[in-house]
């Protein structure tokens, strides 16, 4: 009778930022200047651990905020996402504590902050150790070029920092995943940064194409100005600054008068070879000298051309890194505006609005993006991921889909397809979706456990429990998950294996009373009653308003004949949730013990208002009006039963006995003579003529 499982729980999360960064502000950066990679990870590091100090403390907003700036320049981070996911979760349950809300217990709520802490610690913890390891590579590699040498390809390897066995699995599968993922962001920013460079080089072609047409001495001019810019340019992608300053001073002096586009668009090449320094160079004064004379030089570039949808694209860049977003989202737009056909601008300005929230106008720009360049896959992902902000699911499911038509190895949109299907409870499309994912990324941990969880809900708990156990297997040891694990164990009858995994959940978050309760049900399940009873008062202790630990613990003292003990649990959680099935049936069990059979009454009446087709608490409640001399309320009762299932031999024998009472003889002698007819060899078949011949 007691429904104690627990089902299976996602920190899955609501909508994170998962943007690809083909042409971000930053991601082009990188991949223009590759010298700002250690640089990049050290950011990483230090942002992530504030993350983790903003969520110990309780301020989501703030660690969200700042995972929101990791997203735009690396949409594709599995770790900035996975920690998105948990802290919207967390947000969530902090609200609903706040706001006195019913719909999560306090141990659910807790289980939500918990995991967001501890997603927070690994994550950060990983970030650290990633940093280190690059590091290492780092000194490693230069040193290897100045022997001439090529670097030792075991150095690739990362470096254990544990030396546990889940350690190493997650340090691995995390390496794995940032290899893939800068590789990804590598070719996506390549792509983009090529589609620009050649717009660019075409316009400047066209441009020194007319002014050859011109007088020689012009032409001479042109040509001395070009060597300049060129030089400083070279200087530039060798890190000298002082030198590129030079150059461009020289190649500046001699820019021929009236011939403004052309020295907008010479400017614009000093600005951009600038901006490059700014972003490989270590050195604070160098980059933002650099990015001072960059700005200064794009400045002087808009002012004799106005119309260059270059020009303030870049310094749309130089004012984002500056975090004027204000500015930045005004250079932008000027740029789209005044090239309406580079799918790149409204592509950036979607990003801009999305990370603002402003998921309309986002929306508005990535379709047009994809409007303008059909095959650009990213478009249709963040126009997807806008949609699903705007709660569109319909419009989402068709923008991811159109991303996986163009990239069918997109895992991104194959898991956020497999999301939006398991929500609206096409399971079986779902499993399809992330089935898919998996396919091109194994180790995707997230897609695993999200696939057993989706199992479960189909009742298929041997799959279930495969893919859970994947998860485990490649480093995902959180409480959380081998929580899940326990409760898919429980469901296909594996008490000792439920145990196991239970005792895990619990020794990494020993005061969550999800998992405690879940501990005490798997000991009951194995015959460990002293492991039972411990682990539901400690559930009990982490969350006093938990039910479910006291209806198990109350029905523990009931089968043991501690009928005191159990109404001390059971009251109490009556007084917490006075409708619920189980409270209210033991309930009435346990004052019919106590012969106060007005309150057994009223309790198992309140379990059948529950569940009126619940044959079994039916018979409690006519049994209860019984003994409390309610027989024409008992005797209504059973003929409900037998009208529910007309095979409950035991209520023909109590309903004769009732018209017997009732002084209703034929009704009494019809009842027990169907009994008879219906069952001949009904056990208590002696005692039932005896009372016919009586009639």
């Amino acid at each position: 009778m007691n429904n104690r499982q627990k089902g299976i729980v996602i920190g899955a999360g609501v909508l994170l930022l998962l943007l690809v960064g083909t042409l971000g502000f930053i991601a082009l950066r990188a991949a223009v200047n590759p010298g700002t990679d250690d640089e990049s990870i050290r950011v990483r590091m230090n942002t992530l651990t504030l993350v983790r100090t903003y969520v110990d403390k309780e301020e989501y907003d703030r660690a969200l905020s700042l995972l929101e700036n990791l997203l735009i320049q690396d949409p594709m981070d599995s770790d900035a996402q996975e920690l998105m996911d948990s802290i919207l979760s967390a947000r969530r349950a902090k609200q609903a504590l706040e706001g006195g809300s019913a719909d999560l217990s306090r141990s659910e709520i807790d289980a939500a902050m918990e995991a967001a802490r501890r997603s927070a610690a690994r994550i950060a913890e990983a970030a650290d150790a990633a940093q280190r390891a690059a590091s290492r590579l780092s000194a490693q590699e230069v040193s290897s070029r100045d022997r001439n040498t090529p670097v030792d390809a075991s150095m690739n390897q990362p470096v254990a920092a544990k030396s546990e066995k889940t350690a190493d699995a997650e340090r691995i599968a995390a390496d794995r995943a940032a290899a893939e993922q800068a590789a990804a962001d590598r070719a996506a920013a390549e792509q983009s940064a090529a589609a620009q460079a050649a717009s660019d080089a075409q316009r400047r072609k066209e441009l020194e194409a007319e002014l050859a047409r011109k007088s020689a001495d012009l032409q001479k001019r042109i040509q001395e100005v070009n060597e300049a810019v060129n030089k400083g340019k070279d200087s530039a992608a060798s890190g000298s600054l002082r030198s590129a300053l030079s150059s461009f001073q020289d190649a500046t002096g001699k820019l021929p008068a009236g011939e403004d586009t052309f020295a907008s668009q010479k400017y614009l090449e000093m600005a951009e070879s600038l901006y490059a320094i700014a972003g490989q160079s270590s050195d604070s004064t160098i980059r933002d000298e650099a990015t001072a004379s960059s700005l200064e030089y794009v400045n002087r570039a808009i002012q004799l051309d106005p119309t260059s949808a270059s020009a303030h694209y870049l310094k749309s860049r130089i004012m984002a890194d500056q975090n004027k977003t204000d500015a930045a989202l005004a250079s932008l737009q000027e740029a789209a505006r005044l090239d309406a056909s580079n799918y790149l601008y409204p592509f950036e300005l979607g990003k801009i609005f999305y990370s603002q929230r402003k998921f309309a106008e986002a929306k508005a720009q990535f379709a047009k993006a994809g409007s303008l360049k059909s095959d650009f896959e990213p478009a249709f992902f963040n126009l997807g991921m806008s949609c699903r902000a705007l709660n569109q699911q319909t419009e989402a499911l068709q923008a991811f889909r159109k991303a996986v038509a163009i990239k069918n190895d997109y895992t991104r949109a194959h898991i956020e397809i497999a999301r939006i299907l398991d929500r609206t409870g096409d399971h079986q499309g779902a499993v399809s979706s992330y089935t898919t994912a998996l396919k091109f990324e194994p180790s995707n941990v997230s897609a695993l456990r999200e696939l057993a969880s989706v199992y479960s809900k189909m009742n298929r708990f041997n799959d279930a429990e495969r893919y859970f156990r994947e998860a485990l297997a490649l480093g995902s040891s959180d409480a959380q998950t081998n929580y899940n694990m326990a409760t898919v164990q429980l469901e296909l009858g594996k008490p000792a294996l439920a145990l196991d995994y239970a005792k895990k959940a619990v020794d990494a978050s020993p005061d969550n009373a999800l998992f405690l309760y879940t501990y005490g049900l798997a000991g009951e399940r194995n015959g460990m009653m002293d492991v039972a009873l411990q682990q539901y008062a400690r559930s009990i202790t982490a969350d006093p308003k938990y039910v479910k630990p006291r209806i198990n613990l109350g029905t523990m003292y009931l089968e043991a004949g501690r009928i005191d003990d159990a109404l001390s649990q059971l009251v109490a959680a009556f007084n917490l949730e006075k409708e619920n099935f189980e409270v209210n049936n033991n309930l009435g069990k346990a004052y019919g013990l106590k012969e106060q059979f007005d309150r057994s009454v009223d309790h198992y009446a309140r379990a059948v208002a529950r569940a009126p087709r619940d044959v079994t608490v039916k018979i409690n409640l006519a049994s209860a009006y019984t003994s409390a001399s309610l027989n024409e309320k008992a005797r209504d009762t059973y003929l409900e039963v037998l009208k529910l299932d007309p095979a409950r031999w035991d209520a023909y024998y109590e309903l004769g006995k009732l018209h017997i009472s009732l002084n209703d003889r034929e009704a009494a002698k019809k009842v027990l003579q169907e009994l008879l007819n219906k069952k001949p060899d009904y056990i208590r078949a002696s005692e039932v003529r005896s009372l016919l011949q009586t009639l």
